[in-house]
């Protein structure tokens, strides 16, 4: 009796075998790779149709309605799953059976470190998905405005480079930044090169110069405020990869058999 039952539960372990598989990880990485493509595509072609309320990485476009122009994305969300808990198993796998052979040098773990990395950077896309949202825009000019966060700005100097047709090819505004405790410091903001706080999770992105109609705020610039929860967990996952990318270049310089 009592082998049967051991039978029984080896079965079942055999049975689930597949979702700890290296093979299932290298089927979930093609599909991930193949889905984005398509996924790139169908924005393209539907951007003014069915696509058109996804912005950033935001996800809830995709589900406002549902559609089937979007199906490639509701298979992704089931493929990433499936790639993280896949990821999860190995990872632990690995991990647990080094320790229990006595293996204690860190660089033995920097392979697990990089899953783990991986791991926080799916989450990290998840959050931004569901919680990211527009707060909205403001006007920063010669005068103190309030930036949303208890901190005051001002424009200082603002610089144009200008296109043939006079439109504007790269803006870089210089701001003054004054916190609730009175410390002053200065910024730059610029196309591609927003103002963040918060290790990434807010951040102030230029939209366009302004030219105001009154002479005693002169220049000003025109910002939009956006709420990013998933950066800080980016900045986690990156650190993450970046110590396991590190344990393993030093253990194949010292630790590989010449």
């Amino acid at each position: 009796m009592d082998g049967e039952l051991v039978v029984a539960a080896d079965l079942r372990v055999r049975r689930w075998r597949w979702l700890r598989s290296q093979g299932l990880g290298v089927a979930c990485g093609i599909a991930t790779v193949a889905l984005f493509a398509v996924g790139s595509v169908a924005l393209t072609l539907t951007g003014d149709a069915d696509s058109r309320a996804i912005a950033m990485d935001e996800i809830g476009g995709f589900f406002a309605p549902w559609s089937t122009v979007h199906l490639w994305f509701y298979l992704l969300l089931v493929v990433l799953a499936f790639y993280a808990f896949n990821t999860a198993l190995c990872t632990w796998d690995s991990v647990s059976a080094r320790w229990r052979a006595g293996i204690r040098q860190p660089t033995a773990y920097a392979a697990a470190l990089i899953h783990v990395g991986f791991l926080v950077a799916l989450g990290a896309h998840l959050v931004g998905g569901l919680w990211s949202a527009e707060i909205g825009q403001l006007i920063v000019g010669r005068s103190y405005a309030d930036i949303g966060d208890g901190r005051l700005a001002r424009l200082v100097d603002l610089t144009v480079e200008r296109q043939a047709d006079g439109s504007p090819k790269q803006v870089r505004a210089t701001l003054e930044i004054r916190a609730m405790a009175g410390s002053v410091t200065s910024a730059t903001i610029a196309y591609n090169e927003p103002l963040s706080s918060g290790f990434g999770a807010d951040l102030l992105l230029l939209v366009r110069p302004l030219s105001a109609p009154d002479d005693e705020r002169g220049a000003a610039v025109l910002l939009r405020h956006r709420h990013a929860p998933g950066n800080a967990l980016g900045l986690v996952a990156a650190l993450l990869m970046t110590l396991g990318v590190a344990g393993m270049w030093r253990r194949w310089m010292w630790e590989t058999p010449r």
